[in-house]
């Protein structure tokens, strides 16, 4: 992995509670595929310092790095996006506070990268006609990614994004969705709110917004969200992942999860 110092350009508001940070890459060569990570050391930024020494005295252990997605297209040798979040439930961690709430344009900020399986291949896979992307929440930066490198680079599949929020105020690039969508007839986004209309994202809703568009029997599944277990059944990776092979006759060498 690489480990490059860039300097932060830009912080752009997507939500109440996630911005997208630009980070220039100087010089360096940072080679990456869409929808890899990156990590940040939160040892590097001196105003943390205590509060780590606090956690790390209570834990027992060094604090490790934290890890983003990155949201970019690769498109821009000289640029790369993270899309920060910090959580609806519970205290925002201290990574992204500090990264959302205290940095500004300017400020260093050393990376390590990129890392991670879930990403586009390197050219169109032959015989795939589309990319069915399943995604909730913030787990749709590495998608957007995925998405946008696609489209730019004319490649021949068809993209279909069902992304599931909590609600309205949750949505992350709903605008830039919807004019990819307005100005490539090869896209195609929906939208589904766990709580504020209490739908989730089904096999029965894929198959109808696929219908006439997506041929799912030729296509790859990405599928990207939280995956802890819960009361009535597993995450949301498993249990769209077992759906994908158990109802619609998805293999597993055609699926891709994070």
């Amino acid at each position: 992995m690489a480990d490059i110092t860039t300097t932060l350009r830009e912080v752009r508001p997507e939500s109440p509670h996630a911005s997208t940070l630009r980070l220039d890459l100087g010089a360096a060569t940072f080679d990456y595929r869409p929808g890899q990570y990156i990590m940040i050391d939160p040892h590097q930024f001196e105003e943390l310092v205590p509060e780590i020494r606090e956690r790390e005295a209570q834990r027992g252990k060094t604090m490790g790095p934290a890890y983003f997605s990155l949201s970019s297209d690769a498109t821009d040798p000289k640029l790369i996006e993270i899309t920060v979040k910090l959580g609806a439930d519970g205290p925002p961690g201290m990574l992204p506070a500090f990264l959302l709430r205290k940095t500004e344009p300017g400020r260093a900020i050393r990376i390590q990268g990129p890392g991670g399986k879930y990403h586009l291949p390197e050219e169109p896979p032959p015989g795939i006609t589309g990319f069915l992307h399943l995604c909730a929440g913030s787990a749709v930066a590495p998608n957007r990614g995925m998405i946008r490198h696609a489209l730019a680079r004319k490649w021949p599949q068809r993209h279909l994004l069902i992304l599931q929020d909590r609600s309205e105020s949750d949505h992350l690039f709903h605008k830039e969705f919807e004019d990819l969508a307005r100005h490539h007839a090869g896209f195609r986004f929906r939208q589904v709110h766990s709580r504020a209309k209490q739908e989730l994202l089904t096999v029965e809703r894929i198959r109808t917004e696929a219908s006439g568009f997506l041929d799912l029997t030729a296509s790859w599944a990405f599928i990207c969200g939280p995956n802890h277990p819960r009361p009535q059944g597993p995450g949301f990776v498993d249990r769209l992942r077992g759906a994908l092979t158990a109802t619609l006759g998805f293999t597993p060498d055609r699926i891709r999860t994070e």
